[in-house]
């Protein structure tokens, strides 16, 4: 059953649960779902502050290494190893300068985890000499790191910029290296440290499948693990800040912590899963609950459909149905619904069978009243015409017209046995049209050689049903206001067929060639309002429109009018051919 539109708009009980439905479960599915990124935000952050702790702590340990480092190579330029080798005049001195400094720094060397290896560059002599830490360097990288330094002093490039940060990192051959060097006069000392002995303590963390612990410039480039950062669409910020998530297909939580002695930072990649494996109980309820809460909403809204609106809809439905005019409706509430609907359907429906047999009541009361009123006005009319008639016998008499007396008196015996048995509702066309005929016999008695009259009807027709005394009374009222003894009155009635759209219809046209109505009575008429005599009375024009209106209702059409030529009173009545009372006897 579809919800009407009615119940569709903003004002309806529709509306107004779906959205008290929304306004409860919308806030607790917004929080749920707040709660759930909530949750993911707090243990990225937690992760991402634990480990941006580990590689703080990390960095300043390299710190302090290479600032230790960067402390020895200040005091060398203070002692006299360095002024020695750079003042030396002959061989003999440059060459015992240069062993002692040799012996020195391979002796100072073990001092500093973080250093791999002392340089020292004789600009003068163009002559390269290092200590090595690390027993397995090759010659080939010893000859790359030799070339890359001699050029980078030639340069003079090394002994810029920020004075705190002087170790500088330097891609040589296919490994990466952070570079420091100091000058004293033409000779210059430094060291330099392979990255990946500064990361080796590193690669025991934790970060997960996929994550690693890179170093990068100060650029945002990769200088370890770049094939990481490629393949992954990973993009490492230039500048230092909160962490942040990257990646192209999976996601990486980014942490880093920069250095204060070099252009170098640490990064800490994160694979952004492995984090939140540490929640997925939480987050798989908090999931379940806002899906399943998305699935039993409409299902709840179906089941209070069904549980309220349906019912509620079937009442709407029958009392949209009673105002319409039907008081047969009754509400069908169907096995399974609410108690409370069920006696309101009860309920409605006692009372549509009450007010249905008190409509009945009333209606037959007012036939009962429609057909007194009906007797009394056609009884009404039985005393008018017979006080004429006497006054029509007393004056034949009175002239000593027996034969008249005897054809006028007989005639009204005719009369009146007609009038005492139509008491009923219809009559047979013919009947009153006998009936008139009748009457105007004894008016042409009354007044000969002034009345003539004529009634024109199909054969057809005779026997449709129309109330009684109306053509009657319209000839009765010419006859009172038309024939007077100074000139003829012809009085004609006309009946004819109408076969329209609407249905068929009987036309009964009633013309005198008489004066006419008045102005004002005319007026009168023509407006519907009842026409009194200087007595007070109504006429008997009135006595048929009334019993008209209460057997047709508002199908009977009446109309009033003066012939524009003679001057006579024209009165056109359209009756339906089948009425709509039946006659009792």
């Amino acid at each position: 059953m579809k919800i009407p539109g009615l119940l569709r708009q903003r004002g309806s009980l529709n509306f107004k649960l779906i959205l008290s439905v929304l306004i409860m479960t919308g806030p607790l599915l917004s929080m749920l779902l707040y709660n759930n990124f909530y949750a993911i935000d707090v243990v990225r952050e937690q992760v991402a502050d634990s480990y941006k702790n580990m590689l703080t702590l990390y960095m300043k340990q390299i710190d302090s290494g290479l600032n230790d480092v960067d402390a020895y190579l200040n005091s060398m330029l203070t002692g006299i190893d360095l002024l020695s080798l750079d003042q030396a005049e002959s061989d003999a001195d440059y060459y015992d300068s240069k062993v002692f400094l040799f012996n020195k720094l391979g002796k100072d060397i073990a001092l500093y985890d973080s250093l791999s290896s002392f340089f020292v560059y004789a600009e003068k002599r163009q002559e390269f000499m290092d200590v090595n830490k690390t027993q397995n360097l090759t010659l080939e990288e010893k000859d790359l790191i030799q070339q890359y330094v001699s050029d980078l002093i030639r340069s003079a490039s090394i002994l810029k910029g920020n004075s705190a940060q002087r170790w500088h990192y330097a891609r040589i051959g296919q490994n990466d290296y952070l570079i420091d060097i100091v000058r004293s006069g033409s000779v210059y000392l430094g060291g330099w440290v392979r990255t990946d002995q500064l990361m080796a303590p590193l690669q025991s963390l934790q970060i997960g499948e996929g994550g690693s612990v890179l170093l990068a410039n100060d650029q945002g480039e990769p200088i370890t693990d770049t094939e990481l950062v490629d393949e992954n669409g990973i993009q490492l910020h230039q500048s230092e800040g909160d962490y942040y998530l990257t990646g192209s297909d999976r996601k990486y939580l980014i942490v880093d912590s920069a250095s204060v002695r070099g252009n170098f930072k640490l990064v800490a990649v994160i694979p952004d899963h492995h984090i939140l494996d540490r929640l997925p109980y939480l987050q798989g309820i908090i999931w379940i609950i806002t899906a399943s809460s998305l699935l039993f909403i409409p299902i709840g809204l179906y089941s209070i459909r069904q549980a309220i609106l349906v019912p509620l809809y079937r009442v709407l439905l029958s009392m949209k149905k009673v105002r319409g005019g039907d008081w047969s409706i009754r509400v069908d509430m169907q096995k399974g619904g609410s108690e409370e609907f069920r006696i309101l359907g009860e309920s409605f429906n006692s009372m549509m069978t009450e007010i249905e047999t008190l409509r009945v009541n009333v209606y037959e009361e007012q036939l009962n009243k429609q057909k007194e009123e009906l007797q009394r006005l056609q009884l009404q009319v039985n005393p008018h015409f017979f006080l004429n008639s006497l006054n029509i016998v007393y004056n034949l008499a009175k002239v000593k017209n027996y034969e008249l007396t005897m054809k006028l008196t007989r005639s009204l015996v005719h009369y009146f046995r007609y009038m005492f048995r139509s008491n009923t509702t219809f009559v047979p066309l013919k009947d009153e049209l006998e009936h008139t005929r009748n009457y105007l016999g004894i008016q042409a008695l009354r007044f000969p050689e002034k009345l003539t009259w004529a009634l024109e009807v199909p054969d057809y027709l005779t026997d449709t049903p129309i109330p009684p005394l109306v053509i009657q009374s319209f000839v009765e009222n010419s006859i009172k206001h038309a024939v007077t003894m100074d000139r003829p009155v012809h009085i004609s009635v006309q009946i004819d067929f109408v076969d329209e759209d609407s249905g068929s219809w009987v036309k009964i046209s009633i013309l005198d060639t008489g004066c006419g109505f008045g102005e004002e009575v005319l007026r009168e008429l023509q407006a519907g309002r009842s026409v009194e005599n200087e007595r007070g009375e109504h006429t008997g024009i009135w006595n048929v429109q009334r019993r008209l209106k209460l057997l047709y209702g508002d199908s009977v059409s009446i109309r009033y009018a003066n012939d524009p030529e003679i001057g006579g009173a024209s009165v056109f009545i359209i009756l339906p051919i089948n009425p709509l009372m039946e006659d009792k006897q």
